[in-house]
């Protein structure tokens, strides 16, 4: 049994919407890891580079491929000795972009405009507003629609983030991505760069073949050409995926697929286009370390079958 525990952000600044993990937090949560496990990188497992030792292994991943993954989750990387593997959106890294969903965050949060026009059809009755006129109304809006929105067909949710850009004019999005030489070099220092697709859509929601090939082979591509290696890995945004991309998947070429499944991975079982993944989110310790242990999910279970 693998554990894979997934990252996002790693940043001492805070977010009312979605918030990075604090950058102690992340020392402490890489400090009992590498201490309790050992660290390999999850594509050297898949590639049998590596054979097992004393200690059960566990590996280290990031998906979006922020700026802070350099800044401030790597030096602490190295401090603990570990690699690890940055899945990342090639439109977010060459334009300096951030993911959609933090594109809506973002605005939804910073904006001063009170009128909004979100009375699309595709959107269920409780998510059809004409005004959000404080900072409370449109956070507490966006908590609900970007989990919703996810679900929508892929050429609905780009209405709607368009919309809501077009709308919130006032704001200007943050430059917090990575940029290539950044890949370059964590690449450079032994960790590993795979795609998280080209535009961070809901695979599960992409119907267009063409489309579905741009976000799976030619994301991989461009990496191969950036970086001089294929990725082997492809991390599905958002968690959105079927078997429709996990087929498609395999078929540009990638040699296994990454879900979020809180919980660990059985080689034996599981299918290698759907791995689970341990996602750890910037909350209080207690909760960290019941997510590593494995813990959680064994009081979640004995819960749910009392």
């Amino acid at each position: 049994m693998i554990r894979n525990f997934l990252f996002h952000r790693v940043n001492p600044q805070r977010d009312k919407l979605w918030d990075p993990m604090d950058v102690k937090m992340f020392d402490k949560c890489i400090k009992y890891i590498s201490s309790h496990f050992e660290v390999v990188l999850l594509e050297d497992i898949i590639q049998k580079k590596v054979q097992p030792g004393k200690k059960k292994w566990a590996t280290i991943s990031f998906d979006d491929g922020y700026k802070d993954n350099i800044e401030y989750a790597a030096p602490i990387l190295e401090k603990y000795n570990c690699k690890a593997s940055f899945y990342v959106v090639i439109d977010c890294i060459e334009k300096n972009i951030p993911t959609w969903t933090h594109v809506l965050e973002h605005s939804f949060q910073f904006t001063a405009i009170k009128p909004i026009d979100l009375n699309f059809e595709f959107l269920l009755p409780q998510y059809r507003v004409n005004i959000l006129a404080t900072e409370d109304e449109r956070i507490a809006y966006a908590r609900k629609i970007i989990p919703y929105i996810k679900t929508v067909p892929e050429e609905q949710r780009l209405e709607f983030i368009q919309r809501v850009r077009a709308t919130y004019t006032d704001t200007t999005l943050p430059a917090v991505m990575m940029n290539w030489d950044d890949l370059r070099e964590l690449k450079k220092r032994g960790h590993y760069i795979g795609s998280h697709t080209y535009t961070h859509c809901m695979l599960a929601t992409v119907t267009n073949e063409s489309q579905l090939q741009n976000e799976l082979l030619n994301s991989a591509k461009v990496i191969e050409q950036q970086l001089g290696h294929f990725p082997i890995t492809i991390s599905y945004p958002g968690d959105s995926y079927n078997a429709r991309a996990m087929q498609e998947s395999k078929k540009a070429g990638y040699t296994m697929g990454l879900a979020v499944k809180q919980d660990m991975y059985d080689p034996q079982k599981d299918d290698i286009f759907e791995i689970p993944r341990i996602s750890l989110n910037n909350e209080p310790w207690w909760k960290n370390y019941l997510r590593i242990t494995h813990l959680l999910e064994k009081i979640k279970t004995l819960i749910r079958y009392r």
